[in-house]
């Protein structure tokens, strides 16, 4: 009998230790989804990544990735603050802006390498000297690329306040349209409005190249750091491994648009980015597409930051972003 209480006692106690089988048993949990919003201006700034707006490579077998289109600055800006947006291309001035924020965002690599030039008709334009007693047309007083207009300008002995007249427009749109008209002699424009202004007035012609005259003064291994990729501080510490699959893909992506302009344009008017297909295929040479990772263009972008930091601090957020800004894995 004692034996038989035992043995019963053994039974009972086994049974309550095999796991109790739910009405999902054998069906298997499934892994905790990882949604990655990626944002892109719309207009040049999301050409670089245009291959992956549209093949939407597997970043993993949990992940899904949202590709957003901003319609400007502004309004990424506001999604970028609330922290809503794990992936986006900004200006490179933007991103240093929003790290002295404490916005929450690093710096994950370079793209895009100057989109700036100056177009001119019926005047001879050979040198940055020429400018001298010129009337210039240009758009967005005070921001970035008018910061390095005005840089390059003192680099070759002019000042901007004294040896020739900017006169802003209210907008790209405006300006390139003056150019059309025959109504502008002198402009600064920056890429796809270069390729639609020539598209449509021949007798304007690019006369001065600002990506090279930066690296002309400050040397070819610091070229013009003007946008760039930034993503989540705490999206990249948490997952790893999606971030180095994201920039492997989006490295791909620039060198694919590089390869194949035609192909690419048509992608960018499938997508709607704000480029009519020819237009994005003559600009994208002029783009100056490039990936370099944060750690190997801290030299170039430290280099630019430090230029719009002595026209203008407010530009970058009032001072250079420490070590911490550049993200490495």
């Amino acid at each position: 009998m004692l034996l038989f209480m035992v043995m019963c006692l053994f039974i009972f106690s086994m049974a309550g230790c095999t796991p109790t089988k739910s009405k999902d048993a054998g069906q298997g949990s499934s892994p905790e989804l990882i949604n990655v919003k990626t944002a892109v201006l719309r207009g040049p700034t999301a050409v670089g990544m245009i291959k992956m707006m549209d093949e939407k490579p597997s970043l993993g077998d949990n992940v899904k990735v949202d590709y957003l289109i901003e319609q400007n600055p502004d309004t990424l800006s506001a999604k970028l603050l609330t922290g809503e947006i794990e992936l986006a291309t900004i200006p490179t001035n933007m991103a240093a802006k929003l790290y002295n924020k404490g916005a929450g965002y690093q710096m994950a690599a370079m793209n895009t390498w100057g989109v700036m030039y100056v177009l001119a008709q019926g005047v001879t334009i050979d040198n940055w000297k020429d400018l001298r007693g010129q009337q210039v047309d240009a758009a967005g007083q005070g921001a970035a690329s008018d910061l390095v207009f005005k840089y390059l300008l003192a680099k070759n002995g002019l000042d901007p306040e004294k040896d020739l007249t900017i006169k802003y427009i209210a907008s790209p749109v405006e300006q390139a349209q003056l150019a059309i008209a025959g109504k502008s002699r002198i402009t600064v424009l920056p890429e796809p409005w270069i390729s639609t202004v020539i598209n449509k007035n021949q007798d304007m012609q690019i006369v001065l190249d600002m990506q090279k005259e930066w690296t002309r003064i400050n040397g070819a291994e610091v070229p013009f750091a003007q946008t760039c990729l930034v993503v989540k501080t705490d999206f990249a510490s948490q997952h790893p491994d999606i971030m180095a699959r994201f920039l492997q893909e989006y490295a791909k992506s620039l060198a694919w648009v590089n390869q194949n302009t035609a192909d690419a344009g048509d992608l960018v008017k499938k997508h709607d980015i704000g480029i009519p297909a020819d237009v994005a295929a003559a600009a994208i040479p002029r783009l100056n597409l490039k990936y370099m990772s944060s750690i190997e263009a801290k030299t170039a972008v430290e280099k630019y930051l430090q230029v719009l930091l002595e026209f203008s601090p407010d530009s970058i957020g009032g001072k250079l972003p420490d070590a911490k800004f550049y993200y490495q894995k």
